[in-house]
């Protein structure tokens, strides 16, 4: 397997996601090999997710030791990247849409690495200092997080050929989960 070309297909199909093109979802390999391969987007976004983590730590007080810290958000970022798809078995289940399930969990995946490559220059520019905290900068971070909810819904809506009010609940329930996965890592991270 070549990893740098898994990458660049990827994230090609996850372009056509981002144009909202429903076709872009024959892209995507509904096959177990092709959610595997969609895992790569998760080791490719542990430098970014590394780099956020300590850019946020260094703005705290005081200041948390990122050595003494790493093993337990390395587990919370692989409880991240798997605790979805595993809520989609028996959802997918549940749905009928196991047939599915496969080019789902490959597009959610890929939107997931593309997430985070969005996110990383405001993320960073937060942090660094380089933009002083303003409300408006709030709103952004509001508006894009807004933003994502729709992708996720487009992806749920036509990666499961679901109808949109349980594609919208499948973004309400991804939302709830990872609100309880941020509140708990959060916790940990304060005692």
């Amino acid at each position: 397997m070549n990893v740098v070309a898994e990458v660049i297909s990827g994230l090609r199909a996850v372009w056509g996601v981002i144009c909202f093109r429903a076709d872009a979802f024959s892209r995507f390999d509904n096959t177990p090999q092709g959610v595997a391969r969609s895992f790569i987007a998760g080791a490719v976004g542990f430098p970014i997710y590394a780099l956020v983590l300590q850019a946020n730590l260094a703005t705290m007080t005081p200041r948390p030791s990122l050595s003494a810290l790493m093993p337990l958000m390395i587990c919370y970022y692989v409880i991240e990247w798997l605790i979805w798809p595993n809520v989609m078995v028996g959802v997918a289940r549940r749905l009928g849409r196991m047939q599915f399930y496969c080019r789902y969990v490959a597009a959610y995946n890929w939107f997931a690495l593309a997430q985070m490559l969005i996110m990383l220059p405001y993320q960073l520019s937060m942090t660094s200092g380089a933009l002083p905290p303003a409300p408006e900068l709030a709103l952004v971070g509001f508006v894009t997080t807004l933003a994502f909810g729709v992708y996720e819904w487009f992806i749920a809506r036509h990666g499961l050929e679901i109808s949109p009010r349980r594609a919208f609940a499948l973004v309400i329930l991804n939302l709830m989960v990872g609100l309880a996965l941020l509140w708990f890592k959060a916790f940990q991270i304060q005692y």
